[in-house]
Formats: C-alpha cells, structure tokens, sequence
C-alpha cells in the first residue's frame, strides 16, 4: 500500500474512532429561551453517526483500486465563447471594473453607522460571546447565519461593537459581488454589457441594502454567482483546481446561508442536463457523469457535516417558524403583493416601476436570448428561485421577498441583454449605425442607474429601525415619574440600544407579550402616565390580536419613526386621557 493510500485509511480509521468515542462533552449549545418540541434525534447522536460513516467511507476510499483518471472536459459540447463583437478593450473594461467596484464600496460605506434592525441585532445579544463552536452546534432563531455570525463575532472582537463592525462583512461580501457578477455575465455577454450589469448593481438601492443588512444574505449572492461560474469552468475544463474550489464554494455557501442548498440542487439539476446533452451528441458523458457523482456526492456530505449537530434544532425551528403568518407572507395574498411593490417602488420609484411593466415583454426576449447563449449559467441562476417557490408552496411555509435576492443579478443581466438588443432592432429599423444603437444602450442603463440613486438620499437618511431616535423622543417628551412599556417586537431592540446609549431601566418594562403581562404592568406602574412603544404592527396584529386591540383602544399614537425595513416603523403611544 503506497504512502498516500495509508494516510487515507488511516484519516478514515480516525473519523471512525472519532465517531464512536467523541466525548459528550464538547456539545454544548447554548441554553434556548423557549421550550420547543423535542427534536427527533440529538445532534451529538447525528454528529457521531456521520463520524462513523465517513470514516468507513474514507477507508473504503483508501482501500480501493483507483481508476485512471480520465478527463470528463465537455466544453466542445456545453459551452459557447463569450461574447466579443464590437467590444471594449480588455485592458480598459479591467480599470472600469476597478473604478465601479471603488464606486460601490463608497456607496455601501455611506450610513453603514445607522441603527441596527431586530435581525441584526438580536444574533449579536445571542451569540457574542459564544464561541465558534458554540455557534456551529446551536440554532436557536433563523437569524443564525452562521458564517455571518462567526464573522460579526470576530469583528466585534476586534473592533468594538459598533453598528459598521457588525455590518463590516457585509459590507464587503455585497463589493465584491460587483466583479463577481462581472465574471458571471461574461460568459454570455460583451464586456461592455458584463460591465453595464456591474455598475447597475454597484448602485442598485436593494443590493446596498443587503449590502449593508448584517446578515448572511450578501455572502450568499456572492457564493452562489461563484459557484456557478466555477461550475460551468469545471465542465469545460475538468481542471482539478477549479473542482476543488467549486467544492469548497458551495460548502462555504451552506455556511453561508441555508437557503444555499436551492443553488447546490438547481447545479444537480445543470449537471445531469449537461450528461445528458453530452450524450446525445456522442460525447465522453461516462466520465463526467463520474466526476459529478463523485463532486456532488462529496459536497453534500461535508454540508451535512457542517450542520449535523443543528439539524435536529433547525427541524423543530423551521417546522414551527415558517408556518407562522407572522414569519413572511402567504403566495396568493395581497400581503405579498403589496409587500413586493413596496421594495421595488422604495428602489426605483413609481413611476419607473408603473413604465417598467410594457418592458416585461422585452425582458422576456431578453431572458430567451440569455438561455440560447449559455443555458447553463441561465438556469443555475433561476433554479434555485423556482425550486425554493415549490418547496414553498408543497409544505406550505410563508414567503418573503428576501428568499429570492439571487434573482436581482440574473434580472440585472436579463435588462442589460434586452436594452442592447431592443437598441439593436431600433437601430435597423431606424437604418442607423451600431454607433447609434450603443448610445441607446447607454441611455437606458443611465435611467436605470439615475432611478436607483435618486433613492439611497432617504435611504441614508432613514435607519433600517430608528430605535436611537425613537428613544430620544421619549426621553425628552415623558414626564418625570412617567412609565414606558415596550410592547413584544420592539423589546430587543429597545433593550439593545438602552444599553448602548446608557438609558437607565427604571421607568421601562421592556418585554410585555401578552395583555396579561399588560394589565401586570400597568397595576404595578398605578397613577403614573404610561408610555407605549411597539414595532411590527402588521406582526403585532396577526401574533397577539388581542394586545394589539387592547393598544388601539387605549392608547393613542403620538410620533410614527420610519424605517427601511417593511413594517419595521417604531411607533410611539400614549395613554388616552
């Protein structure tokens, strides 16, 4: 048995060890604030089971003959040059990458200091001082994201916890994405085009939002464009390389967010398509059908393994959470509808939403002449969308706008390919030069870009939760003496920035949930006037209808704080005289 061959069986004989003898005590998950159902099987039992199966893998693996590697390149069979035709220079389009990326970090630095929203801040109370461990092995809410929270702990570790630190990798997930999707569009389109889709998203009012929305949601995007275009790499080249680091992307990606799993299943899907085209045009598909067996197969186990000791607690969570209507919003509702307009109007305003509509046919055009370019890469980045809805609607769970983010550079890509090409047609009929059919596309990206920036000013201005100002209000507007309640939702915000901002508690109650909790407060806080302040109205309705129609009638609304986050507005009450 050759050297590497022994140092295979041997890593496998140690995961099995592994498996049999791992000391309970290394799984400790952190305490969870409420009783939910008991998970079918422990995580520590799960953790040691993959153990022990990998370990019996990796031995076999290092038992067995191993074949001779032949290569499964099929990019004579799969995948087309990108676009050149009447292109920029490929020196000149690397600095004008280099200049919009610079734009988009400036774009995504600006108000990264504004007060955190309850997705945000609640990991941080959560998991700060937990360690890495701790926060692999415990999923207590969904705003886990896990590669998220290791990073935000490691920055809040070195540089303080401030509101930039906690958005800090973020931040620079969301600028990168800018060359990433660069680098995704030119595998179907011109330099000039794969450009054009940068810079509309280096300025796109949602991307910057998530860009500066200390969550997993920016690294997932970035992830998954990478993913696929390492993907479509693979398939043309089968260099060793770039499988490894398609692999360790996509493992990256299920830390990243869980939602990443829709993009490993849609390049399961591109991949047996791909076998499947290979064959019927008389290609090698035997030996990439054994590399993707191989890839896939590798990837999935190593997601598990990075999740295995959670799936238990993620089970119950998700089995419970997101059948809640207070989590998101039913498919075939107004809600959604309403909710949907909303981001999309708070991006590019009413008027260029209400003209957009005649241009859904053109995108359409658009999305068809993508799919002939470069099939593969199209549908690697609209099926996870697709899969997601359906897993959605089989089991019933809520939506929310949010799942679908990796839909924003495919639609960016789908816009700039239907500008140039309706310029194109223009141009002919017009009888004009492909000089004047440019300048077309140029216009309409320039639009594009004009309507997104003309709403980062309110952005800016307005916090994603204004808990800071609201709180300043009651501060300078109650009385001596007076009490305030803070109602369910706004309580961990409230208690967050009390105690960054050093608001003594005397006068608050800073968790009522139920009218019960209510009527407690109000009988211990006799002869004092009462304070109210609550958050999510549209939650506090569907979650507890009762205390919310004991507020309504009792109590009256003195200051309304706008947010950026849909229904995040803090509202400020008063006891009615």
């Amino acid at each position: 048995m050759s050297g590497s061959r022994a140092a295979i069986v041997a890593c496998g004989a140690l995961l099995l060890l592994s498996g049999l003898f791992l000391p309970p005590e290394w799984f400790v998950p952190l305490p969870r604030n409420s009783a939910p159902p008991p998970p079918p099987i422990s995580g520590f039992t799960l953790v040691q089971i993959t153990l022990f199966v990998e370990g019996l893998l990796v031995m076999w693996l290092g038992l067995r003959r191993w074949p001779q590697r032949v290569s499964s390149a099929v990019g004579d069979y799969l995948l087309p040059d990108a676009t050149r035709e009447n292109d920029l220079d490929g020196r000149l389009s690397l600095w004008l990458l280099g200049a919009i990326t610079l734009a988009a970090l400036v774009l995504r630095i600006v108000s990264l200091n504004n007060d955190l929203w309850i997705d945000e801040l609640t990991p941080v109370r959560a998991y700060r001082d937990a360690s890495m461990l701790q926060v692999a092995v415990t999923y207590t809410s969904s705003n886990n994201h896990l590669l998220n929270t290791w990073l935000v702990n490691a920055c809040i570790r070195l540089f303080g916890q401030h509101e930039w630190a906690i958005r800090l990798p973020a931040m620079l997930w969301g600028t990168a994405t800018i060359p990433a999707l660069y680098w995704v569009a030119r595998q179907a389109m011109s330099r000039f085009a794969s450009l054009s889709a940068a810079l509309l998203l280096a300025v796109s009012y949602h991307h910057i939002f998530f860009s500066q929305n200390a969550r997993g949601y920016s690294a997932y995007l970035f992830l998954s464009l990478v993913s696929s275009v390492l993907l479509v790499k693979a398939l043309g080249s089968d260099r060793r390389s770039t499988w490894v680091a398609f692999v360790v992307t996509t493992v990256v990606n299920f830390a990243a967010l869980l939602i990443s799993g829709f993009v490993f299943a849609a390049h399961v899907i591109v991949g047996g398509l791909a076998v499947l085209t290979v064959k019927r045009q008389g290609g090698p598909w035997a030996p990439l059908l054994r590399r993707l067996v191989g890839v896939f197969g590798l990837i999935t186990f190593l997601g598990f393994q990075l999740y295995a000791a959670a799936i238990p607690q993620m089970y119950v969570l998700m089995r419970t959470v997101y059948t809640e209507s207070t989590s998101g919003y039913s498919l075939f509702s107004l809600e959604l509808v309403t909710e949907i307009t909303r981001g999309l109007t708070a991006g590019f305003g009413t008027g260029l939403l209400l003209g957009a509509i005649p241009f859904l046919g053109l995108a359409v055009v658009g999305y068809v002449i993508l799919m002939r370019r470069h099939w593969i890469l199209a549908l690697a980045l609209t099926l996870p969308c697709v899969l997601q809805t359906v897993l959605l609607i089989v089991q019933g769970l809520t939506f929310s706008p949010r799942f679908y983010i990796l839909a924003l550079p495919l639609a960016i890509m789908v816009v700039v390919q239907a500008l140039t090409s309706a310029s194109e047609v223009v141009a002919r009929r017009l009888r004009r030069s492909d000089n004047f059919a440019w300048w077309c596309t140029v216009a309409g990206i320039v639009v594009l870009c004009l309507a997104s920036i003309a709403a980062l000013p309110r952005y800016y201005t307005v916090p994603k939760q204004p808990y800071r100002a609201a709180l300043a209000f009651v501060e300078e507007s109650r009385e001596p003496g007076s009490a305030v309640v803070v109602i369910h939702y706004a309580s961990a915000g409230v208690r967050y920035y009390m105690e960054q901002t050093g608001i003594s508690n005397s006068d608050y109650e800073p968790n009522v949930r139920t009218v019960e909790e209510l009527d407690e407060a109000l009988a211990t806080r006799q002869g004092q006037p009462i304070w109210l302040l609550t958050t999510f109205p549209r939650a506090l309705r569907l979650g507890v209808p009762d205390l919310d129609a004991r507020i309504k009638r009792d109590w009256e609304i003195v200051r309304t704080f706008p947010a950026t986050i849909g229904d995040g507005q803090i509202l400020v009450w008063r006891q009615k005289q």
